[in-house]
């Protein structure tokens, strides 16, 4: 819990942001004794455009953040297989390296988030951040409208894009954005993608889908600016003309309906390395860089880079790290971490793209993909 003095509120550590990479930071730092509050611009639960896939390497994280078995009980589906369709026709199918399971973003964001308030971390849903200014050795000022936070650190986990990014003037920032995400929940029958994760390939991107819990279907796609305006427009009517341009994507559809609700939009989405620093904040999550969606890592990514990024940062609180040794450390745990994964995301991007190269897919394609599942990833943490 956070200290008032003289009407400001104090704290060890703010974090901004509380989906995943957010809430497993401030879960781990609260444990440790800090003083967390996290400012979270959402009101949970909410929906997400998201490909929903946490794969095996994320379990210990959850495992620590006690919440595995509400994991469970939710009944996530389990995917043990992919498959990529071309949109000429041409589908590969194969197993994945290892089982992944498939949660709406919704909910496991919800059972993070509470699993950080258990942990003593204070949650201030509704709560945007308008202005940060400050470094490791002078503390920090963390504006609203209307309310200020003094934290000794902070750590940022807005996600893929904030006016932050842009205030903070990080180098991507200036990169013109030529990809944006949208997505739907799906009802009805379903049983046809059972254990499976299928990413349909069109002109200018691709649209995944798979099952989650409930035997709901989660459509989350990855496109071109014209692309996302016409989903904007009329999403039933996109999809309405891709599947007549893929029998496949047709078949896959047939049968189910959107759930009430509008359809879901993301902003720009830069994907690659952003750095762990921006200036003294320390960035994890999809604020400290976005993975290819097809690697299928995203969401355990997040938790491995706030789950990580604690134990330096507790140690800086407790005096035995300076701001120095705490800027090496974190930088040296997001690389271990990301090097290896963003390499290969990036390497294998042309032919996920939806551009000329996704139309070589024939049998060789399968184990290729499922290699580039496998190297993408790391080895569960213990």
């Amino acid at each position: 819990m956070e200290a008032r003095v003289d009407g400001v509120d104090h704290c060890d550590v703010a974090v901004v942001g509380g989906s995943l990479a957010g809430a497993a930071a401030a879960t781990a730092l609260a444990r440790a004794g800090a003083r967390v509050v996290v400012l979270e611009k959402a009101r949970f639960p909410r929906p997400k455009v998201c490909g929903c896939f946490l794969s095996d390497e994320a379990l210990p994280v959850l495992r620590k953040m006690g919440v595995e078995e509400e994991l469970k009980k939710a009944n996530p589906e389990t995917i043990t297989r992919f498959a990529l369709v071309e949109r000429g026709g041409q589908r590969v199918e194969a197993d994945l390296p290892a089982p992944v399971l498939s949660i709406s973003r919704e909910r496991l964001d919800a059972l993070t988030a509470a699993a950080a308030q258990r942990a003593g971390a204070q949650m201030r849903f509704g709560t945007t951040v308008l202005a940060l200014e400050g470094d490791l050795s002078k503390g920090f000022l963390v504006r609203g409208i209307d309310w200020e936070v003094h934290a000794r650190a902070v750590v940022g986990a807005w996600g893929r894009y904030s006016p932050l990014d842009g205030r903070l003037d990080r180098a991507f920032i200036r990169r013109k954005a030529s990809l944006f995400g949208f997505g739907k929940t799906l009802a009805g029958r379903s049983e046809h993608l059972t254990h499976r994760a299928v990413l349909h390939f069109f002109e200018g991107g691709y649209v995944g889908l798979s099952r989650v819990e409930g035997g709901l279907l989660n459509l989350a796609a990855l496109a071109s600016r014209p692309v996302v305006h016409k989903a904007h427009d009329d999403l039933e009517g996109l999809l309405t003309f891709l599947s007549r341009e893929s029998a496949g994507l047709a078949r896959d559809l047939e049968g189910l309906t959107a759930v009430p609700g509008p359809a879901l939009f993301s902003g720009p989405v830069f994907l690659g390395d952003r750095g762990a620093l921006a200036g003294d904040v320390l960035c994890v999550g999809d604020a400290a860089g976005v993975i290819d969606p097809y690697t299928g890592t995203g969401m355990s990514l997040a938790l491995l880079f706030g789950d990580s990024a604690a134990a330096p940062l507790a140690a800086f609180l407790a005096g035995s790290l300076d701001a120095e040794g705490l800027r090496r450390e974190h930088l040296r745990r997001h690389r271990e971490i990301a090097d290896r994964r963003f390499f290969y995301s990036r390497l294998f991007r042309p032919f996920f793209s939806g551009g000329a190269l996704s139309r070589l897919i024939h049998p060789a394609a399968a184990p290729l993909a499922r290699w580039a599942a496998k190297v993408t990833r790391g080895k569960p943490l213990r």
